[in-house]
């Protein structure tokens, strides 16, 4: 459980850095939502979840941190769009209606959150059986698009955990998890997800990494005990 909303402290500055900042998710989405339940979990200030709702869907928008999401709404009163915005943990459902949703998506925010399994349990949780989860983060390897930084704590790739650049830039600002590429794919197959595809974006380096996620089919075994209860 995450109970420390970061971006709070530094989200005057985080709005005025990202103001021209469009959603890595978004070119990978479908162009058209209609009659789509979609979930934009950890949804900073909205960006991401405005695209959303202009290609038709209903949006649910999740962030901790309530300073990011008073911005949102700030927005939304100024043009309404019916999106739903809540200050809540990802990594429990205590703010959701128990409607499953048939998109989850999570653009560059799985690297900041302190309990990833939490979170995925979470998308595992609220996402109907024939939902789809996509996400973005930092690749794992070179989490940044200034090669002149650090990649990866001092200590090296496999010493994971929470760090800082010390530098500009989100990462200097906030930090964030440094975790292995295997972590983050074992933890997804942890929460019952199948990866059906995974995009590295043409750059020199590998700088994000996409996901495209399912969750698993129910066993048989699961499916008897099902029947029988």
């Amino acid at each position: 459980m995450t109970t420390t909303p970061r971006y709070d402290s530094h989200a005057e500055w985080y709005l005025d850095y990202t103001s021209d900042w469009g959603s890595v998710l978004e070119d990978h989405l479908p162009q058209t939502l209609e009659g789509r339940k979609v979930l934009d979990l950890c949804c900073g200030w909205g960006t991401l979840s405005r695209t959303l709702v202009a290609r038709g869907a209903d949006v649910v928008a999740v962030d901790l941190s309530s300073r990011l999401i008073d911005r949102a709404r700030q927005l939304q009163r100024d043009s309404p769009d019916g999106i739903r915005y809540l200050v809540g943990d990802a990594a429990t459902t205590d703010w959701w209606d128990g409607e499953p949703f048939d998109h989850v998506v999570s653009n560059m925010a799985l690297m900041d959150v302190d309990d990833l399994d939490g979170v995925l349990d979470t998308v595992g949780r609220v996402l109907a059986p024939s939902g789809r989860f996509s996400l973005a983060i930092f690749h794992p390897c070179f989490p940044g698009s200034d090669h002149t930084l650090p990649s990866w704590p001092e200590a090296g790739y496999s010493a994971e955990g929470w760090w800082t650049t010390g530098e500009a830039g989100v990462r200097g600002h906030v930090g964030a998890h440094h975790r292995t590429l295997s972590t983050y794919l074992n933890a997804l197959i942890a929460a019952g997800l199948v990866l059906d595809r995974v995009i590295e974006p043409p750059a020199a380096v590998p700088t994000l990494l996409i996901a495209e996620c399912r969750p698993a089919p129910p066993t048989r075994a699961g499916q008897l005990s099902g029947q029988q209860a």
